[in-house]
């Protein structure tokens, strides 16, 4: 016997065999939720209302209360199915708003190999939350569509680490993260010719740049050896499989590219950003950072490359913060400073449900020029405090904690705690430590680079006076800073029009030095010393 469970916003339904969670059934219906700890039932973000029949509380009460309980609220990664039922998922995200996914690419003149007429490629940047895709003629090389949707992999956990030990754990887990990675891709290839006068089998290329952990689940290689030291990839090299292996659903005698890893956490993704951005070719130091999870930063000097990746967790992107959230409808996504208080920004200019990345850094910033917060992170309320500014603090359950946004009635909406900084500093200190350790292998400062490239949907986000008041970015010339949006998708589509460009990737990833930051004497205390925020002395106000 098997139950029906419908979603909504989306209408989806699926039927499953009692015992299933709600969560499970979310990722069969395609429809995605909040899970931060990969559905381990500790972070209380995978809400869930049922709208229509009832299912146990199991799990939810040491995140819910009896209220919410009552209302019909449920947690649902430990709710079992155990009969019919309609539910309601608040933060689900099937519908991509285009501010949520960046696929805004750097442009450069890209050799083109012209293939026979009617043959369609595509190039995939595979994110671990994200996941973008673009369509070729690849006879006129012509760019034909974008789209992009979430990784469906995040049931498994929001972050590389949560799904690696998912893999340790569960036998199964390869195979069922391999399977939502490529479901994720078929349904963005059938978005991408439901318009066109064609369809998938026309589809005769693909190029996937990804993270080391998306690109070992995407081929079925089991990445556990990722979670330990020496962090060592099964492979390196580029590779290229039949597309029919892994259930594509283009043409049979399509072929898939996955790009080269350099080693440990630097993956394809930031060999396609090497190949994009051209950093190698550039006559003066520059440095190339992506700000995310698994932060990867590349420095060039004298033509030497050196890259790390830096574990500055998922704050970035609201996981870990007490109301973060993804850059959706309901978040706060700008803070900044009126008189001696605060103002925000709410994505759809509706009421405010929690903050994304970007305010969480602007709040921190802004925090800190008005005083509520020193340089060890510590909040408090400023003793010449504006009445209206002061109001905003309270202590939420012996945790210091500052209001954001206030709901209609007047009462707190979105709160900024202590452990919240906390956070920030971890993931902060992490990248600007794995920045000054690259600078000094090459015995550089900051001062001496020409260009600093931000990379990313985050990075494309960050006010730059902002990101250097916390430390998060060293102090240099703001025009020195340049945003150059997904440039993972840029390279896989360079890699996908012409095979000089595959060549000159696998290039680039046998000249790049891996730094492992942990082995590099120094970066403990360095990663020690950008925990704590600057002074106001020398940085942006």
């Amino acid at each position: 016997m098997s139950w029906p469970v419908t979603f909504f916003p989306s209408g989806r339904t699926v039927h499953v065999d009692p015992g299933t969670t709600l969560l499970q059934a979310a990722v069969e219906a395609g429809v995605s939720v909040q899970t931060p700890c990969g559905g381990n039932g500790t972070c209380g973000k995978c809400r869930v209302r049922l709208r229509d029949g009832q299912a146990p509380a199991i799990g939810s009460s040491a995140h819910l209360s009896q209220a919410e309980l009552d209302a019909g609220w449920r947690l649902a990664c430990t709710t079992p199915v155990t009969g019919p039922l309609t539910v309601d998922v608040p933060e689900a995200t099937p519908d991509i708003r285009p501010h949520t996914i960046l696929t805004d690419t750097i442009t450069y003149n890209t050799p083109h190999d012209p293939r026979p007429a009617g043959y369609l490629g595509v190039a995939f940047d595979l994110g671990t939350t994200t996941v973008a895709g673009t369509l070729f003629d690849l006879h006129t090389g012509r760019e034909l569509a974008t789209r992009a949707a979430m990784n469906r992999q995040i049931a498994r956990g929001d972050d590389v680490i949560r799904r690696i030990d998912a893999v340790r754990r569960d036998a199964r887990a390869l195979s069922d993260l391999q399977r939502l990675a490529t479901d994720t891709l078929n349904a963005i290839m059938l978005d991408l010719v439901e318009s066109r006068p064609t369809n998938v089998s026309a589809i005769r290329e693909i190029v996937v740049a990804g993270n080391t952990t998306m690109q070992h689940l995407l081929l079925g290689r089991d990445p556990s050896p990722l979670g330990e030291a020496p962090f060592t990839p099964a492979f390196t090299d580029a590779q290229t499989v039949p597309a029919a292996e892994l259930e594509l659903h283009v043409h049979p005698d399509a072929q898939l590219m996955v790009f080269p890893q350099i080693g440990g956490f630097v993956g394809g993704d930031t060999v396609s950003s090497l190949l994009a951005t051209r950093l190698d070719a550039l006559p003066y130091p520059a440095l190339l950072v992506d700000v995310g999870t698994n932060g990867e930063i590349v420095l060039q000097h004298e033509g030497r490359l050196c890259t790390a990746s830096t574990a500055a967790g998922p704050a970035f992107e609201g996981a870990r913060i007490r109301q973060g959230m993804r850059a959706t409808e309901g978040a706060i996504d700008a803070i900044w400073r009126e008189m001696d208080d605060l103002a925000c920004h709410v994505i759809g200019d509706g009421p405010a449900r929690g903050l994304c990345g970007s305010a969480l850094v602007d709040a921190v910033a802004e925090l800190l020029r008005l005083g509520a917060i020193d340089e060890t992170g510590t909040l408090r309320v400023p003793d010449d405090a504006a009445p209206d500014f002061a109001r905003r603090f309270q202590n939420v359950d012996d945790e210091a904690a500052v209001t954001l946004a206030w709901n209609a009635t007047g009462e707190p909406a979105v709160r900024l705690t202590q452990q919240d900084i906390r956070e920030l500093q971890l993931a902060s200190g992490a990248i600007r430590a794995g920045i000054e350790t690259l600078l000094c292998v090459v015995g550089i400062t900051a001062h001496s680079l020409g260009a600093l490239l931000l990379a990313g949907g985050f990075g494309n986000t960050l006010r730059i006076a902002n990101a250097m008041r916390i430390g998060l970015l060293p102090r240099i010339d703001e025009s020195a800073v340049r945003f150059i949006g997904n440039v993972s998708l840029a390279g896989a589509k360079q890699a996908l029009l012409a095979q000089a460009e595959r060549a000159r990737a696998q290039s680039l990833r046998d000249r790049t030095e891996h730094i492992e930051l942990a082995q590099q004497s120094g970066f403990s205390n360095c990663f020690m010393e950008h925990m704590l925020f600057p002074s106001e002395q020398g940085v942006s106000t």
